[in-house]
């Protein structure tokens, strides 16, 4: 990237046209690279697959699991729950009319989920003339595998401007040790508690890979690519709201580095002309981050204009855990009120709120380490304090939380990083994400339905 005279560059531009001076370096070789992660991949979806036919054939013995009972087949194990109802919308799209409980909360309905994994899914599954359920698991194997490698990019960039200053998504020799790293964080994220469900009918492997993808984008300054890649990941899962703060924030960011690379290089007479001028020049981009935050809402006014009720798509949001919109939206208090009834009111609700803040402060101080701020690239970084932002400002903790957790992909470079010297440390913690992953499926996937006040779903 070429700078012309008289003009500042930010340290982000920096990083990216510092890349431009390693172009002649030759590259590790893919079966050091590229191949590995796809091999940890497709080796850990064999694995899952292995353990989800040993739950099958437990959970058809087990006399406290109902909602298996009816499935004879690998791959309809894999298409329960969730699955169900992005199959039901291939079939039924979505209802004009909103279903409602007694007490006048909307009862569970496709609304709640987005449309993409759906649409990819029958398509293939119409081209092909194949069942929707193979389909389905087809497609979160291949967005799986391409996961892969886009992760392991984003791992091995980071690592690359931990120790270069550059953001080079490339393995070059001399590398060597960063590769490895990169590849045990991977390892560490496909063997993770919840990675199984990258190999079911579930969105998960798609709308993790558009989002990943969008991180890329973000971290690369292709804001153009961005929009139709954000767009797409509004329409796999809820995480139009996390992704638009993200990027929006990136937007602000970018701003304050500008001005001040303004202000330490070349600075005006004025103050308020370099804020002017590093305004001006992220223009386009703050338009594109206004459009991604708009792609939040893109699903919500399909439901509103399909339903006739212009809060239809909340009102499904909260009707999933009975409750009503004029009961209004909780943020935070969530985690109290939902704890609390996990214990049966045996802790006193200061208690609670203090554990809450603990966590909280500790999550975001963890993130502020050196070491943290360090490893990670600054969009990885972000996202990574967005998205749990988001988690703990709206998210209702259910036995779901486990997975909702998957965006949070970045961590799996974080904690891999440490003790970098020692291998038993890494595949420790591969052993323990695979216990944590038949653990998982066990408890959530097949049965029992209930422990206590806890409804058990994955």
């Amino acid at each position: 990237m070429a700078k012309s005279p008289g003009k500042s560059t930010s340290f982000i531009e920096r990083s990216l046209s510092s890349g431009t001076q390693t172009a002649g370096t030759q590259k590790l070789s893919a079966r050091r690279t590229w191949i590995p992660a796809l091999i940890i991949w497709a080796l850990a979806c064999a694995t899952h697959l292995g353990t989800f036919a040993y739950s099958l054939a437990e959970d058809q013995r087990n006399p406290l699991s109902h909602e298996n009972k009816n499935h004879h087949g690998l791959l309809s194990y894999l298409n329960i729950w969730d699955a169900g109802w992005y199959q039901g919308i291939y079939k039924e799209w979505y209802p004009t009319e909103l279903p409602l409980r007694a007490d006048g909360s909307v009862s569970f309905n496709s609304w709640a989920f987005m449309p993409l994994h759906s649409i990819i899914s029958g398509k293939v599954a119409d081209i092909f003339g194949i069942d929707y359920r193979l389909a389905a698991v087809g497609v979160s194997f291949a967005a799986g595998l391409a996961l892969a490698i886009v992760l392991y990019r984003l791992f091995i960039g980071s690592l690359n401007w931990r120790d270069r200053g550059v953001f080079d998504t490339r393995a070059l020799v001399g590398d060597e040790s960063r590769n490895r790293i990169a590849l045990w964080a991977l390892a560490v994220y496909a063997f993770s508690p919840a990675s199984p469900i990258f190999v079911t009918g579930y969105a998960e492997a798609l709308s993790t890979l558009l989002l990943a993808l969008s991180v890329w984008c973000v971290a690369r300054g292709r804001y153009i690519l961005l929009l139709p890649v954000a767009l797409l990941t509004a329409l796999s899962r809820p995480l139009g709201v996390p992704l638009g703060a993200f990027v929006g924030l990136w937007w602000l960011w970018c701003t304050v580095s500008d001005y001040l690379a303004r202000r330490a290089d070349e600075p005006s007479q004025s103050a308020l002309s370099d804020a002017w001028a590093a305004f001006r020049g992220r223009f386009g981009q703050l338009l594109g981050a206004l459009l991604v935050c708009g792609f939040a809402f893109v699903h919500p006014l399909h439901a509103a204009l399909r339903t006739g009720r212009m809060d239809a798509y909340l009102a499904t949001e909260l009707g999933w855990s009975f409750r009503k919109v004029e009961d209004g939206h909780q943020y935070f208090a969530q985690w109290v009120h939902q704890f609390n009834l996990y214990v049966v009111g045996s802790v006193p609700a200061i208690i609670m709120w203090a554990g809450l803040m603990l966590l909280i402060l500790s999550f975001y101080w963890w993130m502020s380490q050196k070491f943290t701020r360090t490893l990670l690239h600054p969009a990885l970084w972000l996202w990574t304090a967005c998205y749990a932002g988001y988690l703990f400002i709206f998210w209702l903790p259910t036995s779901s939380t486990v997975r909702i957790l998957l965006p949070l992909f970045p961590l799996s470079l974080l904690i891999a990083a440490y003790l970098p010297k020692s291998r038993m440390y890494r595949l420790l913690l591969v052993l323990a994400g695979l216990l944590g992953s038949a653990l998982w499926m066990r408890l959530l996937w097949g049965g029992p339905d209930v422990i206590g006040p806890i409804r058990l779903l994955p």
